[in-house]
C-alpha cells in the first residue's frame, strides 16, 4: 500500500552496519519545525565504499498532500531556494520533479545529479533546503502539523534509474502560536440542561494550536421566551460562570439555558483583545429530535493523507467536537489489512451518545468507470469490495474488482444497509448517462455537493434534473488530519494549462447536519437513507424548512389548487444573513434580499475551471472606478487567510483569488456620480459597467463552470434569526424539487435537501 513506506520500497538488510560501509549514510538537521513558517534545514549523504558513479543520482521524495513549499533552484533570493554542495570531486546539481518515478503519494521529489566527476567512501552531499545566504527568506514549512513529515532518500549510485531506499528521514511539524479562538456548541439543548461550549485555539492556519492559556470572559446572548436576572448577561436567563481560566488549546466551558429560545455564547480573551461566538444553540423542550455535525469523508496516511488512523478520529472527535465521522480511504490502495485495521478504528472510536462512527470506503473507479463514490456500511463486518487494486494488485492483475458503477449497484442490489454517495473529487462521479438504467435511488440516497475541492451545486441539481430524489450533504474529502475543520492549503501553482495543476484543495471542508432522535449508527443511517439531512461550507447554520406537512428530505403530494401554498423557511445564522434563494431543482424560482437598504455595491464572483480533477479558477484582478471614490471595502468568502484584499486606493481595487465553485467578492461603499463606470477584471472576465445602467441584481455570465459576475445593490445585514415564506401559489402541476440555499455576509453558505412535491 502506497501509504507505507515499507511496502512501496521494500524491506532492508536488517544487518544496518553492512547497509552503512556500503551504501553510506543520510542525517537530517532538524526535528522539529513550525507549519507555515520558513525555515532552514540540511540533509547530508555521506558516501559509502560502493561509491557514486559518474551519472548517479539522489532522490529525495516527500508526499504529494503537502503543501510544503516546492524546492527551486534557480534565484538564490527567493523563497524555497535550494542549494546542493559537495566536498568531492564532481559537479552536483539538484532539481524538483513531480511524479517522477514514484507511486503515489510520494510524487514531490528533489533530485541530484552527479556529473562531471565521480565520489568515494567518505565524501559528502549537502542538500540545503531554504538556504538563506543569497536572501531568500527560507523554505516554507507545510501549513498543518504532521507528527512525522517524511523525505524518503534513495540512491542511484550506478546511474541506472534502479533507486534504492537507503533512509526514511523525518521532522515533526507542530501547530504554530495561538491567534485566534473558536467557540462550538451542541446545536439542541433542554431549558436547564447543562451543555459543553467548545473552545479551540487556533494558529494563524486554522491548527490546532500547540498551547494556549488565559483568563475568559464569558456571556450568553439570544432570545428567550421569559427575562429574569441571570449570570449570562444581556437580560438572557442562563446559567455561567465567567470568568473562567484555561490552561489548554482544547477546552470546554459548562453553560445552561433555564428557558426557551435561540442563545449564542460568546467567549472573549480581553488580554489579546480576542472574541468568539459560538454557533446558535437552540432550546426547545418540545422538539422531537436534535442536530448534530459530523464529517464522514476524509482519509489518513496509509493513503493519500497524512497521519494515522488514530490521529484521523481523535482529531474528528476531540478538536473538531464532530458527532459523528467516517474514514473513506481509496480502495485501490487498501489491502485486506489495512480494511482490518479501519474496521477497528471504526469500532474503536464508536461510542453511541458521544461520537458515532461509520465504516466506509471510497470506491475509486476512474472516471469513465463512475468515478468516485463513498461507500458506507450500517454493520462493520463487511468485505471490502474495490473497483481494482492498481496499487496493492500484482502485474496484470491490478485491474481486478467491481466496475463499472453498474456492477457496484448489482453487487449491493437489495441491501438496505449500504449507502453509495457520488462526490467530485479526484475522480469526479458521473451519474449514469439519461439513456442507460438510472442509479440505485435505494443506495444512492444523497449526493455531496461541497468538499475541499469546491463547490459542485450544480451536480445535485443534475441529479434532481435526472429525475433522481436525493439529499444535499457537504463533507471535506480532508487529506491533512483535520478532519471535521479542514482548511486550505497553500496554493504554489495555478496554471490553466497544467497537466499536474496542485492547488486542488481550495475552500475549506463542509459540514453534514443530521436531525436525529438520539446520536446512534442506527438513527444516523436512518437520517442519511431518509435525507433528513443537509449541509454547509463549515459553520454550524441552523436550518429548517417546511411545505405544507413535509419537511426537509421529505416526498409529499399536494392538491395544486391550494391557494395559500408557501415553502416556509426558518435559519439561525453565525454571520447576518444576506439572503436566501428559492430553486426548484436547477432553476432559481425567488430570493429574500435580507440586507437593509441599497447604499453598498456588491460584486460576488463564483464558479469552477472544470468539472475535472483540477477545478481550481484563478480569479485574481481587480476594479477600477471611473469617477468619484472608493470609500470603504470589505471582502468576503476568503478561506485562505493569504487571499484577499491585496491593494487598495481611492479609485482600484486588487485582490488574490481563487474559486473552484465556492463564492468570492467585495461590498464596496461609493460616493460616484451615476455616469461613473466601473472596470471588472479577472483572467476569465473583464467587463465595464456604468452604475447608473445597474438594476437591483445584474448577472454576468463567464462561461466554463458556473462561472458569473455577480453585481448587486445592498445594503448592511443585520438579522441571524430569520423566519420566512416564499409564496408558492402559482405554482405549475408536476414535479417539483425545492430547496434554499443560505448566503451569510462572510460568504459562508448552507443548502437544505429538497423537498420533493408533486402538484396534482
Amino acid at each position: 500500500m502506497s501509504g507505507n513506506i515499507q511496502d512501496v520500497f521494500g524491506d532492508r538488510d536488517p544487518e544496518r552496519a553492512e547497509i552503512d560501509r556500503h551504501y553510506g549514510t543520510v542525517t537530517i538537521s532538524a526535528d522539529e519545525v513550525t507549519a507555515g513558517t520558513y525555515g532552514t534545514w540540511t540533509i547530508t549523504y555521506t558516501v559509502g565504499q560502493f561509491g557514486l558513479d559518474d551519472g548517479a543520482k539522489l532522490k529525495v521524495s516527500t508526499n504529494q498532500t503537502s503543501d510544503w513549499g516546492r524546492p527551486q533552484f534557480e534565484d538564490p533570493r527567493s523563497a524555497n531556494y535550494c542549494s546542493v554542495a559537495t566536498d568531492g570531486d564532481a559537479i552536483v546539481e539538484g532539481r524538483f520533479d513531480r511524479r517522477y518515478q514514484n507511486p503515489r503519494p510520494w510524487n514531490d521529489n528533489v533530485i541530484v545529479d552527479i556529473y562531471d566527476g565521480y565520489l568515494g567512501e567518505g565524501e559528502t552531499i549537502t542538500i540545503t533546503f531554504g538556504d538563506t545566504s543569497g536572501g531568500s527568506l527560507g523554505h516554507r514549512i507545510q501549513s498543518f502539523p504532521e507528527a512525522a513529515f517524511n523525505f524518503l532518500f534513495q540512491v542511484d549510485m550506478q546511474g541506472t534509474g534502479d533507486y534504492l531506499l537507503l533512509e526514511a528521514l523525518d521532522y515533526e511539524v507542530v501547530a504554530g502560536d495561538p491567534t485566534a479562538l473558536e467557540a462550538r456548541a451542541p446545536s439542541d439543548a433542554d431549558p436547564g440542561e447543562s451543555i459543553d461550549v467548545g473552545l479551540r485555539a487556533v494558529d494563524y492556519y486554522g491548527n490546532t494550536a500547540s498551547e494556549y492559556e488565559g483568563r475568559l470572559e464569558v456571556s450568553v446572548t439570544g432570545a428567550g421566551e421569559r427575562e429574569g436576572d441571570n449570570d449570562g448577561g444581556d437580560g438572557v436567563d442562563a446559567t455561567v460562570s465567567s470568568p473562567v481560566d484555561v490552561d489548554e488549546s482544547v477546552s470546554s466551558i459548562p453553560v445552561a439555558f433555564d428557558s426557551p429560545g435561540i442563545f449564542r455564547v460568546t467567549v472573549t480573551d480581553p488580554d489579546r483583545g480576542w472574541e468568539a461566538t459560538s454557533n446558535p444553540v437552540r432550546c426547545d423542550p418540545d422538539a422531537r429530535r436534535r442536530l448534530y455535525w459530523g464529517d464522514i469523508h476524509g482519509q489518513s496516511g496509509k493513503t493519500v493523507g497524512t497521519g494515522s488512523i488514530d490521529e484521523y478520529f481523535r482529531f474528528a472527535r476531540e478538536d473538531a467536537l464532530l458527532d459523528f465521522s467516517s474514514h473513506c480511504a481509496n480502495d485501490f490502495q487498501v489491502d485486506e489489512f489495512y480494511w482490518r485495521e479501519i474496521k477497528d478504528a471504526v469500532e474503536r472510536y464508536h461510542e453511541p451518545g458521544e461520537h458515532v462512527t461509520l465504516l466506509a470506503n471510497e470506491w475509486s473507479a476512474n472516471t469513465v468507470s463512475g468515478g468516485d463514490h463513498n461507500v458506507y456500511y450500517r454493520h462493520t463486518d463487511e468485505p471490502l469490495v474495490a473497483s481494482g487494486s492498481w496499487q496493492d494488485g500484482d502485474g496484470f492483475r491490478k485491474h481486478e474488482g467491481t466496475y463499472p458503477i453498474e456492477a457496484l449497484y448489482d453487487r449491493y442490489e437489495g441491501r438496505d444497509d449500504v449507502l453509495i454517495v457520488p462526490h467530485q473529487g479526484g475522480r469526479p462521479a458521473r451519474l449514469r448517462d439519461p439513456d442507460r438504467d438510472a442509479i440505485d435511488a435505494d443506495r444512492t440516497t444523497l449526493v455531496e455537493i461541497n468538499s475541499i475541492w469546491g463547490v459542485f451545486e450544480w451536480f445535485g441539481q443534475e441529479a434532481i434534473e435526472r429525475g433522481y430524489r436525493v439529499g444535499f450533504v457537504c463533507s471535506s474529502d480532508d487529506h491533512t488530519g483535520r478532519l471535521g475543520a479542514a482548511r486550505p492549503t497553500n496554493h504554489f501553482e495555478v496554471d490553466e494549462t497544467a497537466s499536474l495543476q496542485a492547488a486542488d484543495f481550495n475552500v475549506s471542508g463542509g459540514l453534514m447536519a443530521a436531525s436525529l432522535s438520539d446520536l446512534s449508527r442506527d438513527e444516523l443511517w436512518d437520517a442519511m437513507t431518509e435525507r433528513r439531512v443537509y449541509g454547509t461550507t463549515g459553520e454550524r447554520i441552523l436550518l429548517e424548512t417546511a411545505l405544507e406537512d413535509a419537511s426537509m428530505g421529505e416526498s409529499t403530494t399536494i392538491d395544486a389548487g391550494t391557494t395559500a401554498l408557501s415553502f416556509g423557511v426558518e435559519v439561525h445564522g453565525t454571520a447576518p444573513i444576506a439572503r436566501v434563494n428559492l430553486f426548484d431543482g436547477s432553476e432559481r424560482v425567488d430570493t429574500t434580499d435580507l440586507t437593509d437598504g441599497e447604499h453598498l455595491l456588491e460584486f460576488t464572483w463564483s464558479g469552477a475551471r472544470s468539472k475535472n480533477r483540477h477545478k481550481v479558477q484563478d480569479a485574481s484582478g481587480g476594479l477600477s472606478l471611473s469617477a468619484g471614490r472608493i470609500v470603504d471595502a470589505t471582502a468576503f468568502g476568503f478561506d485562505h487567510p493569504e487571499q484577499g484584499l491585496t491593494g487598495q486606493t481611492a479609485t482600484t481595487l486588487e485582490w488574490d483569488s481563487t474559486i473552484s465553485g465556492n463564492y468570492q467578492g467585495v461590498r464596496l461603499a461609493l460616493e460616484a456620480p451615476e455616469d461613473a463606470k466601473v472596470t471588472y477584471s479577472v483572467p476569465f472576465l473583464s467587463e465595464t459597467v456604468a452604475l447608473g445602467s445597474l438594476g437591483d441584481e445584474t448577472i454576468i455570465d463567464a462561461g466554463g463552470v458556473d462561472r458569473q459576475l455577480a453585481i448587486r445593490r445592498v445594503g448592511e445585514a443585520t438579522a441571524r434569526d430569520v423566519t420566512l415564506e416564499f409564496d408558492l401559489s402559482a405554482t405549475d402541476s408536476g414535479d417539483h424539487a425545492y430547496y434554499v440555499r443560505v448566503v451569510q455576509t462572510d460568504g459562508e453558505m448552507a443548502w437544505s435537501s429538497p423537498i420533493y412535491a408533486t402538484l396534482e
